[in-house]
């Protein structure tokens, strides 16, 4: 697994464009002893190349980890490697991570609370797969220019 460097430093809260984009996810706070919870269903807001913002009904306090299992279809095909490519199973698979809580918020009466969080552990094939699935992701977005045919 990949561990991402932990940088506090709020100036680099934006360094990242962010991806909107709407997917569920399962997280689940990792704690000691560790239990048998299969984690709460979430749904992404938005994803950066060093996170992702969500929204769930439990509130986490910033610093907490969790796992993440996020039900991104495609980000597999980015995968650079012949298992991924032959495995069925792939195509199916969540993207997982560790992650930190960096920041939460209260959304309104009932709505539950918007977390954003960092990556701080996960696998080097799946985070550059993640990564390129992103760029692509901003490169779709993008309006059309004629002037660069």
């Amino acid at each position: 697994m990949k561990k991402m460097s932990q940088s506090k430093d709020p100036s680099d809260n934006r360094k990242f464009q962010r991806v909107p984009k709407k997917v569920t996810m399962t997280v689940k706070k990792l704690e000691y002893p560790v239990s048998g919870n299969s984690g709460e269903p979430a749904m992404t807001k938005n994803m950066a190349n060093r996170g992702v913002c969500f929204n769930t009904a439990e509130s986490y306090e910033n610093g907490t980890l969790l796992n993440l299992e996020i039900d991104l279809r495609g980000w597999q095909h980015y995968l650079k490697n012949v298992f991924s490519i032959v495995d069925a199973a792939t195509v199916t698979k969540p993207l997982t991570a560790i992650a930190e809580v960096a920041w939460s918020k209260k959304l309104g009466k009932g709505e539950g609370y918007e977390i954003g969080v960092r990556f701080t552990d996960i696998y080097e094939d799946d985070y550059q797969a993640f990564q390129r699935y992103l760029n692509k992701m901003v490169e779709i977005s993008k309006p059309f220019d004629p002037s660069q045919k």
